[in-house]
């Protein structure tokens, strides 16, 4: 067999039901160039709250000395520069960071005698190897991919670190959303990228826009990759907050969220270049986050009626595909869950219909809500019934559709407490706590795509649909409760906030549980 690159679907992998993984935080130099390190980096890092954060390029020497070593006891490592060594106990994972494999004792049980500062990896479950040593070209007159390095890497690694198994290599040369499993003669071997986009891949990056990127790393060799603006974080992460208003706001004093929150918009705005409109602005979403709540702006009205939550699945982020319908009818805590999902590979028609009949017969003439709906949810269920049950496209029309997230950031009429606008951060801040771990609109599109693809062979990989719904479920509670706490701040006074439990969570939220 040839070496080369095999299909990364069909390595489909969840993780382990309900582990807790290890995280990493991945920070390109030009975040620590751009910003301001002690405001943005070191609030990703309280949020984020990693085991160990990794330098990655361009310019990675930047990040892996002070000022951010001495931001945080977590270990700070440059792989390219020099080798280390890290066991996270808990999900028993060891993280070998090395310029290259030749750094690299004969086998990760050997890790300890080499580095005497680790202590014992018997139970190891699973080893990831860290580099710089693998990058991507593209060849776009051939349309073909590159994996540059991989010869020269492969050939310096010791023999026992060989076992796919257990071992998965990450490269900080790679985009973080990279995988594949390349295969030789004798051995296959996952391949993940850990760092930002690069120009290599056929189109210009701006060196100076650079994600922060967090892997969730779980102890069979799955990964799960979120990417970070790092606007999102710090004063910068405030509404109308950009470089020079926030070096206005340190000049006076206001060096935190909290500390906005705590004086007046009347204060505010004797800042200059900054008016009545904005430093109340700036003053609701400093509130917003350091309080936990939502907080209502004047004018916004939510829909009359029970509603109907929804959050769908596809086949990918521009998705056709609306192969899972997620309901749930009642509120975040009680309401009941209808998941509407295709049966069968080769019928896009059956679960769209029964949902369709449902809508429109028990759940008729209620509002439908999703978030980020108006981009997403509602106009692909339009584009599938179109396609696939044209009968039911009028019928879908004709429904009120909600969107909390357009109703909060486009129209305005609320601030979210947290310091994105995806659903699960948002949810997150207000006290849900997922059920489901491990999955993402992705991971979950992946799956799908994997079986569509195998569905005819006699080994055709079936997915786990049970965590698959459960995961989608997450989702719509999730969303149920936003929404609840819309309506919270709708009927609250402006000014107030709503009275804490005994547990801390708000009186109105239950404990409660996230394809961007």
């Amino acid at each position: 067999m040839a070496p080369g690159e095999t299909d990364a679907l069909r390595s489909t992998r969840l993780p382990q039901e309900g582990e807790t993984p290890a995280t990493v935080l991945a920070i390109p130099g030009p975040v620590v160039e751009q910003y301001d390190v002690h405001d943005v980096v070191t609030d990703a890092i309280e949020a984020i709250d990693p085991n160990i954060i990794i330098a990655t390029p361009p310019n990675s020497a930047h990040v892996a000395f002070p000022p951010v070593t001495g931001l945080t006891d977590v270990p700070v490592v440059d792989p390219s520069r020099s080798a280390s060594y890290h066991v996270v106990e808990d999900p028993s994972v060891l993280f070998a960071m090395v310029p290259t494999p030749d750094h690299l004792p004969p086998t990760p049980t050997d890790v300890p005698q080499e580095t005497g500062e680790n202590g014992d990896v018997a139970g190891l479950e699973h080893c990831y190897l860290v580099s710089n040593c693998l990058e991507l070209t593209i060849d776009p007159h051939h349309r073909e991919t590159r994996l540059e390095g991989i010869d020269e890497y492969l050939n310096s690694l010791p023999d026992g670190w060989h076992d796919e198994s257990l071992i998965t290599h990450l490269s900080t040369g790679l985009r973080a959303e990279y995988h594949t499993r390349y295969e030789t003669a004798t051995d296959t071997y996952s391949v993940h990228g850990a760092g930002p986009p690069t120009s290599s891949v056929g189109a210009a990056i701006d060196e100076n826009e650079r994600p922060l990127i967090e892997l969730s790393i779980y102890s069979n060799g799955a990964i799960r990759v979120e990417t970070h603006d790092p606007t999102n974080f710090g004063l910068q992460g405030l509404e109308g907050i950009g470089p020079t208003k926030a070096d206005r706001l340190r000049e006076h004093g206001f060096d935190s969220r909290d500390a906005i929150a705590r004086t007046t918009p009347q204060m505010l705005a004797k800042i200059r270049g900054f008016g009545e409109k904005t430093a109340a602005t700036v003053h609701k979403s400093a509130t917003a986050i350091a309080t936990g709540e939502v907080v209502p702006r004047d004018g916004g009205t939510l829909p009359n009626g029970d509603p109907v939550f929804i959050d769908i699945e596809t086949n990918g982020l521009n998705g056709e595909i609306a192969w899972l319908v997620g309901v749930l009818d009642g509120g975040s805590e009680e309401g009941h869950y209808l998941p509407f999902r295709q049966q069968e590979h080769d019928d896009p028609i059956g679960h769209v219909d029964a949902f369709m009949s449902w809508l429109t017969g028990v759940a008729g003439g209620r509002p439908v809500v999703a978030w980020n709906g108006y981009n997403f949810d509602f106009p692909i269920i339009k584009r599938h019934l179109e396609r696939d049950a044209p009968e039911w496209v009028d019928d879908w029309e004709s429904c009120y559709q909600f969107d909390p997230l357009y109703y909060a950031t486009t129209q305005g009429y609320a601030t979210f407490p947290a310091r994105s606008n995806r659903l699960e951060a948002v949810a997150a801040a207000l006290g849900w706590e997922p059920t489901t771990t491990g999955i993402d609109g992705g991971t979950a599109a992946r799956e799908y795509n994997t079986w569509q693809r195998t569905a005819d062979q006699p080994d055709g990989y079936q997915p786990d649909w049970e965590r698959l719904e459960a995961y989608c479920e997450d989702d719509v509670r999730a969303l149920a409760m936003i929404y609840e706490a819309l309506q919270d701040a709708s009927r609250r006074p402006q000014g107030t906030e709503t009275p804490k439990t005994r547990t801390g969570e708000q009186s109105t939220q239950g404990s409660l549980s996230d394809f961007s």
